[in-house]
Order: C-alpha cells, then sequence, then structure tokens
C-alpha cells in the first residue's frame, strides 16, 4: 500500500501585546484533528505577558522568533512566513480561534494544483455581549473570483489557508498596510488563482473593545482610499470597471464614520448621493438611530 504524503500546513500567529485571548487561540490549534502542523509565532515586539504565555505550553510543534523592532501588521505577516516550512500557511490571530477541524476539511481542496487559496464562512462573536452570529448568511463563491471579491468582499484571514508557491507568486504582502493588506494580497491572488469554498462557519473573530480595525476606522479609509490610486494590477484584466464597488465600499466608510462623529449633514449628503442599494438602507438606518443602539449594531456589522 503506498503511503500517503500529509501536507505541512504553517499556521501563522502575528502578536503585539495579545495575552488576554492567547491561550484560546493556541489551545484551539493544538487541538486540531488535522495533525500535520507548525505553529509559528511571531512576537511583533510585546511589552506585556505573550511570551511567557507561549512558552509556558509544552508543544514540540510550536516555534518562537521575535521581531528586532516593530513593524507593520503585514511586514510581521511576510517575515512570520519567511520562517516558514510548510507547503500551505494558515493564519491564526492571538484574539480569534477555531474550530477542531477546520483545517481537516480545508486541506483536501489543494489536491486541484489551480487552487492557491481555501476560505470558510466565520463567527463573529461579540466579547461584551457573549453572542455570536453568522457572518455571511449567503452561499460562499468558488473559482475565479476578482469580480466578486471586488463587489463584495467576504473573506476573513483567520478561515483562509494559501498554497505556498501562489503567495510567493504574487510577492507575498505589501509592508505599507496595517488595515487592508489581506483584502489587497486577496484580490491579486484572485486574479491568477482559483479559491475554492467550506460554507460551514470554521472560524471565530472576536470583536471587542481593543479591535486595532475599530480603533482605527479613519486608517481602513486612508489605506482603501491609497490602494483605489494605485491601479497597476487591472491594467491587463478585465476589473477595472468593477473598481466603482471598492469606491462605494469608501464612501460607505466615511458616511458611517461621519455619522459616529456626529457629523450629521456630512453624513446626510454622502447618503443623498449614494447608489440605491441595501448599503443606502443601512445607512439611513444608520443615520437615524441613537448611538448606543447604534454602537450595537456596528459591533455586528
Amino acid at each position: 500500500m503506498a503511503e500517503v504524503n500529509i501536507p505541512l500546513v504553517s499556521i501563522i500567529v502575528n502578536c503585539f501585546n495579545g495575552e488576554k485571548y492567547l491561550n484560546q487561540a493556541l489551545q484551539s490549534a493544538i487541538n486540531q484533528t488535522f495533525k500535520n502542523w507548525e505553529l509559528i509565532f511571531w512576537d511583533n515586539q510585546s511589552t506585556d505577558n505573550s511570551k511567557k504565555i507561549f512558552l509556558q505550553i509544552k508543544e514540540d510543534r510550536f516555534k518562537y522568533f521575535c521581531s528586532d523592532h516593530h513593524t507593520t501588521l503585514y511586514e510581521a505577516r511576510n517575515k512570520a512566513i519567511e520562517k516558514s516550512k510548510g507547503e500551505f500557511i494558515a493564519f491564526l490571530d492571538v484574539d480569534d480561534w477555531w474550530e477542531k477541524t477546520k483545517l481537516e476539511k480545508q486541506i483536501v481542496f489543494f489536491e486541484d494544483p489551480k487552487v492557491g487559496l481555501v476560505y470558510s464562512n466565520l463567527y463573529l462573536f461579540n466579547e461584551n455581549e457573549k453572542k455570536r452570529k453568522i457572518y455571511s448568511k449567503k452561499i460562499l463563491q468558488s473559482g475565479y473570483l476578482t469580480k466578486n471579491l471586488l463587489k463584495n468582499y467576504n473573506i476573513g484571514i483567520t478561515t483562509l489557508i494559501l498554497r505556498k508557491s501562489a503567495y510567493k507568486a504574487e510577492k507575498g504582502f505589501d509592508n505599507q498596510y496595517n488595515v487592508i493588506g489581506d483584502f489587497d494580497f486577496v484580490i491579486r491572488l484572485s486574479c491568477n488563482w482559483k479559491f475554492m469554498s467550506v460554507q460551514e462557519p470554521l472560524s471565530y473573530y472576536r470583536i471587542h473593545d481593543e479591535n486595532f480595525i475599530l480603533k482605527n476606522d479613519f486608517l481602513e479609509i486612508e489605506e482603501f482610499q491609497k490602494w483605489i490610486s494605485d491601479q497597476k494590477i487591472f491594467s491587463n484584466k478585465n476589473f477595472a470597471s468593477d473598481l466603482k464597488f471598492v469606491k462605494q465600499r469608501i464612501i460607505f466608510l466615511k458616511t458611517i464614520k461621519y455619522i459616529k462623529d456626529g457629523k450629521f449633514f456630512r453624513a446626510l449628503k454622502n447618503i443623498l448621493l449614494f447608489p440605491i442599494n441595501f448599503k443606502k438602507i443601512i445607512l439611513i438606518i444608520y443615520l437615524i438611530l441613537p448611538k448606543k443602539i447604534l454602537q450595537k449594531i456596528k459591533n455586528f456589522h
């Protein structure tokens, strides 16, 4: 009987002061039913007990690395991947966690050499409310998805597994980004590689008061504006017309921020100019709701 070649998956854990939820994240890796993995822990100059918590766990597949200086998140992701030996790469952020069958249910799709990325649905877990909800109630698409993703980006980095050769072919993450680096990379990857999806939620994304993206919504807007100004990846592609959906996303994010900051008339002006669709209805609802209710809805948006 021929021996089955079981691929190695490198689990990338980027950490900067992640002590609060770190143990749950690490345990969810240990509990995986798929056993052929290594975990690359990249400490981006943490000043809390993250290193101590990590090193207390006696697990031969755990590997600790510390950056010699603090970097952007996506430079840190690239540096961590440089230390990996796996044919495939998965991402587990310190405040998130996985279902135990995540790796097992996704890795099988890479038997098709055209597949560069496999993703799944996920749960949004509100730490304050102790409640979860499914992120996407629509069928997740498979295939060549650039147009779909520009229109409605729905891939959480904690859900995906990458083929490392695809990662290298697309030259990895752009170091300049702190918020939208996964969006930028996945869009570039989708131009040349097939994506596959698992419909069930296999990961948990924790929403809490210290989420970087919630505390830096202005930075997300700035990075999307910078991204939209650089259309080189679409110069020989058929996707230029679909950039309008990213521009609408920027307007949507700006309008939410105007409402949050109490800039009623700026928000109203954007809403009036916004195309008639479901997101316009959302913006109108946000505009008229009291801030306390708005915050609860925003946490699950």
